[in-house]
């Protein structure tokens, strides 16, 4: 998953001045849209005003691992609290 990430936010991100920037991330059909919204890491504006990442310079490497490193850690949390709720909670063993 942190690869493609990788690949969207190269994709969709990445450059000093990102094709409408904005509106370029969706809101569902991927984890890591829904992830990049649930981080504000969806657009140059949410990566300056809440991750200190200025905008009008293409990301280096250290930014977009940054930014891979956030939405793979969402997304692993994510994946946590999903797995613990589907647990069953009283598991009783049977003696026979």
């Amino acid at each position: 998953m942190r690869a493609h990430a990788a690949e969207i936010i190269a994709e969709r991100l990445a450059s000093a001045e990102p094709r409408n920037d904005g509106r370029q991330t969706p809101y569902r059909n991927h984890p890591v849209f829904v992830a990049q919204h649930a981080t504000a890491t969806c657009c140059r504006s949410c990566l300056e005003t809440w991750h200190g990442i200025a905008k009008g310079h293409q990301l280096d490497r250290g930014e977009r691992s940054y930014v891979v490193e956030v939405i793979g850690r969402w997304i692993d949390r994510e994946l946590a609290t999903s797995i613990e709720r589907r647990a069953p909670r009283n598991v009783t063993s049977r003696r026979s």
